[in-house]
């Protein structure tokens, strides 16, 4: 387990996340401009927040549609 920290609003909040998923998401927040050493606007992260619950709607959409394309292979 790795620890994640985050400022939110002068708030330290610190996450327990698995290895992997902590370093890929420590790097993906830093390509998003998120700073893990200072206090990060709230507007930011919600805005960072919404754009990946975008890719995930869009991968979900995805999925179902390969799932579809496999079902009717099948018949």
């Amino acid at each position: 387990m790795k620890k994640i920290v985050f400022t939110i609003a002068s708030r330290r909040l610190e996450v327990d996340l698995e290895d992997d998923f902590a370093d890929y998401l420590a790097k993906d927040l830093i390509k998003n401009k998120v700073n893990l050493d200072k206090d990060n606007d709230i507007t930011q992260l919600l805005q960072l927040y919404l754009k990946t619950l975008y890719k995930e709607f869009n991968s979900e959409e995805h999925i179902a549609t390969l799932l579809n394309q496999i079902e009717s292979l099948n018949r």
